[in-house]
């Protein structure tokens, strides 16, 4: 049953949850990029994968589409949403990894996407 005040029922159903991707979870820097881009990729159609210990705790994500690849930049968004909410989803965080994902080719769908990240994914 919702409360009389439809302003707080309506926060109520659309809580926000507490399973978001910080900044912590990012690597931002180019000298962080390019030594994890140094080491050898896990690789297939779509993507590039590249991992590096880290002695943070905690595993962190780059990603890299460039313009070339997926031109559009809203598509270029969407796709970088899907690595970060897999990586999210992925039991990963505890292993204290850098990960740099490069997009190689733009996938037909998200879907096969996400696959194609999952199975690189397992492989680490």
């Amino acid at each position: 049953m919702l409360p009389e005040d439809p302003k707080v029922g309506l926060s109520l159903l659309f809580k926000k949850s507490n399973k978001t991707f910080s900044s912590n979870f990012r690597i931002k820097k180019s000298e962080e990029f390019n030594v994890v881009l140094k080491e050898i990729p896990f690789k297939n159609k779509y993507l590039l994968l590249f991992k590096r210990n880290n002695k943070l705790g905690i595993s962190r994500l780059g990603i890299i589409v460039r313009k070339k690849v997926i031109n559009k930049a809203v598509l270029r968004n969407s796709f970088k949403r899907m690595i970060r909410e897999t990586f999210r989803l992925s039991n990963l965080s505890d292993r204290s990894l850098d990960i740099v994902i490069s997009v190689r080719c733009q996938p037909v769908t998200t879907l096969e996407g996400s696959l194609a990240l999952k199975n690189l994914l397992v492989q680490i």
